[in-house]
């Protein structure tokens, strides 16, 4: 970051189910037309060695950075220096890491076959197999700083409405209106 480049970030497990693989492609493809790029993947994982393999096979050895397992306050770090967080997930049941992300200020791009998409509205989705636009949407984020702004900023206000407090309000609300609807 201090040399100018924008950073997109993988955070999570190195497995098949998370589709690292699928976010090295589009990798290539962004820094193909964006050079001022640099990939972070973290996490660890049994597709690890593949992984790595395959960033060497494609010539972004230079661009794609191997952080390990980060915790906590590097996680968090991380996050608040990323301009893009991306879960490109082949199956994921709901996934944390958008919301994590936006706890610390970055937008996410998510694959449309994670839970979490059911939840947040304020990220961007894509199929996890579709590179070419999963890389289109990298793109449009670092360039466009309005872009990034927007979803930080309502990705924000999103969570804020899924925070334990505001779930509570909402079920005591609703067993407040069915003992009236009771009583009456």
């Amino acid at each position: 970051k201090a040399q100018g480049k924008k950073i997109v970030l993988y955070h999570g497990r190195i497995t098949i189910q998370k589709g690292v693989d699928y976010f090295v492609r589009a990798a290539r493809m962004v820094i193909d037309v964006d050079p001022n790029v640099v990939f972070v993947i973290s996490g660890w994982g049994d597709m690890q060695n593949q992984i790595v393999e395959q960033v060497g096979k494609m010539g972004l050895s230079g661009q794609v950075i191997f952080a390990g397992a980060l915790w906590e306050e590097e996680r968090d770090r991380m996050y608040q220096t990323a301009d893009l967080v991306v879960m490109p997930s082949v199956s994921e049941p709901f996934g944390l890491v958008p919301l994590e992300a936006i706890l610390h200020g970055a937008p996410s791009l998510v694959s449309k076959q994670s839970g979490v998409v059911e939840v947040m509205t304020h990220v961007l989705k894509v199929d996890f197999w579709d590179v070419e636009e999963m890389a289109n949407q990298i793109l449009a984020v670092l360039r466009y700083e309005a872009l990034g702004k927007q979803l930080r900023e309502y990705g924000r206000q999103e969570i804020n409405r899924l925070s334990w407090s505001e779930a509570a309000k909402k079920i005591y609300q609703l067993y407040r209106n069915l003992v009236n609807y009771i009583h009456s």
